[in-house]
């Protein structure tokens, strides 16, 4: 591992799952470990649960994956101490690529995020809400921990979409948009969302990035597939990072992902990483000597804006 990888490795990329009870969450994780574990990645899942039994187990049974179960209780209150507990343990004697922590239905995220973003181990990496489009009405009759599973969340995503028609997901769309004007809303039909919208640059990705240009035309092709774009912006020279922030955050709302680094200095590299309105920016050693940048972005319908980013990010930050 080089020096990079070793700092990237210092802390685990965490991405945080609510949802109200029932709307699918542990269907939609298990999608994604196959996914990880079909690009190599070594991830961790824990499970919070109330009540003694886990219902959900048989849907993780068989698959290579290390699971922690938090029952009867919240993280967010209750079982703070066996949540940080766990979280040493898994960190220190399994060393994985990411953990997967599935919030119960009744549980603050906004708590939880927390607890993650002050963990010396831990990379927040987004919190991630799941809406059952079909038996949703709305948040007046719910409860405070669900309205904050709503207002609290980097992205939305709505589950059993393939149950129902336009104007029922237009009617969710509208009971979410009281709450949250600005979290990005995907679809995730049979349960399936893909994993390159939900998580991001991990070490891996990063040494792609930096070493392998010419597979990001096969990402793009899979993400096609799926009928998502993306493209690549590119850019030679160092750049200030107050510029790359400003850059991040005038991008269209179309694009609802974006990853990548920029080149600051001969001695630093920024590691850039954006779900919807949240923009995380992390400094790293140069250690290839690069002296460009290079942002992935992802969205729906996203590839005409392409020349015009390509111009503005150019003039932006060079």
């Amino acid at each position: 591992m080089n020096n990079t990888e070793a700092q990237l490795a210092t802390k685990v990329p965490t991405t945080i799952f609510s949802g109200f009870l029932g709307s699918g969450k542990t269907t939609i994780i298990s999608s994604l470990v196959d996914q990880l574990q079909s690009a190599g990645e070594k991830s961790v899942y824990i499970k919070n649960e109330i009540g003694n039994e886990d219902v959900d187990a048989r849907i993780m049974r068989g698959k290579h994956i290390l699971t922690k179960k938090l029952l009867n209780g919240c993280i967010c209150c209750t079982l703070v101490g066996p949540f940080l507990s766990a979280i040493d343990e898994v960190v220190e004697t399994t060393r994985p690529d990411r953990i997967l922590i599935e919030a119960s239905g009744t549980s603050d995220p906004s708590a939880i995020a927390l607890m993650v973003s002050s963990h010396p181990k831990l990379l927040r990496d987004g919190v991630v809400s799941i809406i059952d489009v079909v038996n949703f009405e709305g948040y007046k009759d719910l409860s405070v921990a669900a309205r904050k599973q709503a207002e609290f969340t980097d992205l939305i995503v709505f589950n059993k979409v393939e149950l129902t028609d336009l104007d029922r997901k237009r009617a969710v769309v509208g009971y979410v948009r009281e709450l949250n004007e600005f979290a990005p809303i995907i679809e995730a039909p049979h349960g399936v969302v893909q994993k390159d919208l939900l998580f991001g640059t991990n070490t891996k990705e990063l040494v792609t990035l930096l070493s392998q240009q010419s597979t990001e035309q096969e990402h793009h092709q899979h993400l096609e597939e799926d009928h998502l774009e993306t493209f690549v912006l590119s850019y030679h020279g160092y750049a200030d990072k107050e510029k790359i922030l400003k850059f991040l955050e005038s991008l269209p709302k179309e694009i609802i992902r974006v990853k990548g680094f920029c080149a600051m200095t001969p001695e630093t590299i920024l590691l850039v990483n954006k779900v919807g309105q949240k923009v995380s920016l992390q400094e790293l050693p140069n250690e290839q000597n690069e002296t460009s940048g290079k942002i992935v972005c992802i969205g729906f319908r996203i590839n005409q804006l392409q020349n015009m980013l390509s111009t503005n990010m150019k003039t932006a930050l060079v």
